[in-house]
């Protein structure tokens, strides 16, 4: 019957006070479709601004002041729905509910009910979520690095050697330089874009007052995944330096920014087309512009000298070759050797190329199984040949200082060590070569401080954090040494030490987990830990006995040296120890820092030990 009453509009309106009386006027005014297309179109928005303002290198402020403008303006939307409804004539004010409209509303199906509030839910969680992901995410960590050494930065290590946990505030003079990215056509010149930072590390190093990241921790941002945020966050610097190389034939296009972390403002940008053999001047440049842009701030000249020793550009690739192999360690020394004999092949007179050859001869009794005394000889050699040609060569200072220290030549060995720290007081590795000096020589504490400020230095390096940890032990900091050292992966002395000091105080579960920190010598550690928890005559402690006695040497990587003898300490084979520390100091030894170590208390008053210390001849 179409001319009958219409029931819905006479039947009395629900309560004005109703919250689904409200709801049914939000959906009629479209104010839940305003709030789920709003939503999921700022979402959209800030993901894409993210995206943009990394890849066309603009301020991060942009993406910050998007958000806020976004999250502003949500509610100011919502109140234009509520207010205003749209018409053919544009945008006119939304007319009262016409009578029984909102109990149409009220008494539809939830299957057309509910779909527009979830809309509006989902849209208004997605503008949420975006904004905080813009304004409150926690800063990630590099690839590569999570969960293992929970980003210590400059400043982030306290006086006992353990990690505060806090980010230092970076200072304005600080920079971290990324390594610059290979736009070659073929894709074939990463180790000369690698090679071009890391010499612009070196450079940037001899500037006084700037700290400068260690090249292992601003390389571990290679991949590209990080913000400019986020790397400066972690390095501990105000300031990130990066760019990109393109070589083509005899040409080459150098991009250099240097970016502002705060605010991602760019502080000084610059585009080099050269011939390739420009290469040095074009460094030269590129540091000098940057520490002008960094310390003209403060009204400053760096007054520092970039020169950069030239030679040929074919010598020149063949050393940055080496560079990147040295920087791998392990079997690709061997390649790195390679490499430098090629660019001295081709340029005797090559500085620099002697210097990477003395790092690596005094690299390999850690790392290879080498003829001890000649490779430090060989190592001497080529450190010193480096120095008459430059003898403001860090590097060499350091590899020679290195030699000399494990020869015993105390006095000798701090003058080179010393040296290389003022030649390069930024220099990660200085400090290192310097800290396992003080250390040898007893000064606990001194070494302490330079292992802190080589890790200060390279902030994101294990090695250099291990070794915090084991030094820690040696100088008896031990809740902070073992609290870092089961943070470390991948240098092996840190899990074979923190699971020495563990079964040594006879907490063999632990010991135990420590053992399976690092594959590459768990069989053996968790074998030791098995014979140290056995009775004396079992199977187990005559496996271990087999394993660390007699005539077995074990390779430096796995504990060899003095370490080794820490085990039969443990074991209880307190003479054989002896026996063996006895024939390990008749020449020069690796290791001789870890003499300290607690494990040796059982033995330290012993009249042989107390002979073998005599024996090096120490200083004051």
């Amino acid at each position: 019957m179409t001319g009958g009453p219409n029931l819905a509009a006479d039947r009395p309106e629900p309560s004005a006070s109703g919250y689904r009386r409200v709801f049914a006027e939000l959906k009629r005014r479209k104010v839940f479709q305003v709030a789920a297309v709003y939503g999921a179109g700022m979402f959209g928005v800030l993901q894409g601004a993210d995206v943009l303002v990394q890849a066309l290198h603009l301020p991060e402020s942009l993406v910050t002041l998007a958000a806020v403008l976004g999250l502003l303006g949500f509610p100011l939307a919502l109140f234009v729905a509520w207010v205003f409804e749209r018409s053919p004539d544009g945008l006119v004010r939304t007319e009262e509910a016409a009578p029984g409209e909102l109990t149409q509303i009220i008494e539809a199906p939830p299957a057309k009910r509910w779909p527009v509030g979830l809309a509006a839910a989902a849209g208004t969680a997605l503008l949420l979520v975006g904004t905080w992901l813009v304004l409150g995410r926690p800063a990630a960590e590099p690839a590569g690095q999570s969960g293992s050494i929970g980003a210590p930065v400059a400043g982030a290590v306290d006086g006992s050697g353990a990690s505060t946990g806090e980010t230092a505030a970076a200072s304005d003079l600080s920079i971290a330089v990324l390594p610059f990215a290979d736009m070659s056509e073929a894709g074939d010149k990463e180790y000369f874009s690698d090679g071009l930072s890391e010499e612009l590390i070196d450079a940037l190093a001899r500037v006084e007052g700037l700290n400068v990241a260690a090249r292992t921790s601003s390389f571990a941002f290679k991949d590209g995944s990080a913000d400019i945020r986020t790397i400066a966050d972690s390095l501990g610097v105000a300031n990130v330096l990066e760019g990109s190389v393109r070589a083509s034939g005899d040409r080459l296009r150098i991009t250099a920014q240097l970016i502002q972390a705060s605010d991602g403002f760019h502080l000084w940008t610059e585009t080099y087309d050269r011939e390739l053999t420009d290469v040095f001047e074009v460094q030269e440049e590129i540091a000098d512009a940057i520490a002008t842009a960094l310390l003209g701030r403060l009204g400053l000249e760096h007054g520092a000298d970039f020169s950069v020793a030239r030679t040929d550009i074919e010598a020149y690739e063949q050393y940055l070759l080496g560079r990147a192999f040295v920087s791998q360690r392990g079997d690709a020394l061997h390649r790195a050797e390679e490499h430098f004999r090629a660019a001295l092949a081709i340029d005797s007179m090559y500085a620099p190329a002697w210097g990477g050859l003395a790092e690596v001869y005094a690299l390999y009794p850690y790392y290879a199984s080498v003829d001890f005394e000649e490779s430090l000889a060989l190592s001497e050699e080529a450190a010193r040949r480096a120095l008459a040609l430059d003898p403001n060569s860090a590097n060499a200072h350091v590899a020679l200082g290195s030699v000399l220290r494990e020869r015993r030549q105390w006095k000798d060995a701090e003058r080179e060590l010393l040296r290389a720290v003022q030649l390069a007081p930024e220099s990660s590795e200085a400090h290192g070569e310097l800290s396992q000096y003080l250390l040898a020589v007893g000064d606990f504490e001194g070494a302490m401080d330079a292992a802190r400020r080589s890790l200060a230095l390279d902030p994101l390096s294990h090695h250099k954090l291990g070794l915090v940890g084991v030094y820690g032990l040696v100088a008896r900091h031990y809740e902070e040494a073992v609290e870092i050292l089961w943070r470390v992966r991948g240098f092996t002395i840190s899990p074979i030490s923190l699971t020495q000091f563990l079964a040594y105080e006879g907490r063999f579960d632990e010991a135990e987990r420590a053992a399976r920190l690092e594959p590459l010598v768990e069989d053996l550690l968790t074998s030791m830990v098995a014979a140290a928890r056995a009775e004396p005559g079992s199977t187990e402690r005559q496996r271990g006995l087999e394993l660390v006695g007699g005539d077995v040497r074990l390779p430096m990587a796995q504990g060899g040296g003095p370490m080794q003898a820490i085990w039969l300490v443990i074991l209880g084979e307190e003479d054989e120890a002896l026996t063996q520390l006895e024939e390990l100091f008749e020449g020069p030894v690796i290791g001789l820092e870890v003499i300290g170590m607690p494990m040796f208390d059982p033995i330290r008053d012993h009249p042989r030990f107390q002979a073998i210390i005599e024996g090096l001849n120490l200083p004051e």
